[in-house]
């Protein structure tokens, strides 16, 4: 049987959620594929469970250097035409490889192909089944990825090797923006494909980490140094999306009453938009009464203060 497409899962402390993918990916009704799992310095029983699967999957074992490097390495081994990405806590649903391998067998043009998705929480329940909003649900043009925060979800992504040869793979020094960074370049280089429907699951991040898990400004000045003013829409949007983040990780610890953590989540809301206080949506909220108990309680001294 000849090799079509390399399915490839970095996976870093993934003991919980790394059977999940692999038997979604081994599921799959599709003839010629390999499975290759990048166990990225894990500290947990990832080993364990990928040695139970024996010889339906290679696995290559590193020292931990993140999403992209993994991913990089799992590639340079591969053996087929097209490379499908899956990540190790998310899994992927009936028909989702052949799907995206045939949208780009049926369009020479196109370079890369990926779906809209499931969102589901740590528990496995769906939590939205229509990820992508429906102005963002077709295959975007070089002038719209500069303008909005593209949900291309890695998970739902299938390409053409020689496409990763040409970007010079996943950038490692962007963690966590990595994927976005890498399908831009893409893009450089040829049409995508988008399948409207929903061909994987994605789990949420814990909402107790929230923005805090990655930090945007290596990845801001990247695409300046990149694409200069042409970006510039694209950076308000993030900065706009991590103040949001913040402000809303800000009101969750006033909550708690965590003064000090409250008060460095606002410092980062203004941060990324100095104006936030003084919009009119924000103003408009202020009065709630929910917010300005959230007040009360931060000005309250505290019992061992008095």
């Amino acid at each position: 049987m000849s090799l079509v497409v390399s399915t490839v899962i970095p996976a870093y402390n993934s003991q919980t959620t790394i059977r999940a993918a692999i038997d979604s990916a081994l599921a799959q009704d599709f003839a010629g594929q390999e499975i290759i799992v990048v166990n990225d310095g894990s500290t947990d029983g990832t080993a364990d469970v990928l040695a139970e699967y024996g010889q339906q999957i290679t696995v290559i074992n590193g020292t931990n250097g993140g999403a992209g490097r993994a991913r990089n390495a799992g590639i340079t081994i591969a053996s087929g035409e097209y490379i499908a990405l899956l990540d190790a806590d998310d899994a992927w649903l009936p028909g989702r490889l052949a799907t995206t391998v045939d949208a780009l067998r049926n369009n020479p043009e196109a370079v890369l192909a990926f779906s809209d998705y499931e969102r589901v929480d740590h528990a496995g329940n769906v939590v939205d089944r229509s990820t992508v909003p429906a102005h963002l649900a077709h295959p975007p043009t070089m002038d719209e990825m500069l303008s909005h925060w593209w949900p291309i979800s890695p998970t739902t992504v299938a390409m053409r090797k020689d496409l990763w040869k040409s970007c010079g793979g996943f950038r490692v020094d962007l963690p966590g923006f990595e994927d976005i960074y890498f399908f831009m370049g893409a893009r450089e280089h040829g049409e995508f494909e988008f399948i409207p429907n929903s061909l994987a699951t994605f789990r949420v991040n814990d909402p107790e980490v929230g923005p805090d898990k990655w930090n945007p400004d290596h990845f801001i000045r990247t695409l300046r140094q990149r694409y200069g003013h042409s970006s510039d829409r694209l950076i308000a949007e993030v900065r706009r999306s991590y103040a949001n983040a913040y402000a809303a990780k800000a009101l969750s610890e006033m909550d708690r009453q965590r003064r000090g953590a409250a008060l460095r989540c606002w410092l980062k809301t203004l941060r990324y938009n100095p104006l936030y206080p003084f919009q009119a949506a924000h103003l408009a909220r202020l009065p709630r009464r929910q917010n300005l108990k959230r007040i009360a309680k931060m000005l309250r001294p505290k019992p061992d203060a008095q």
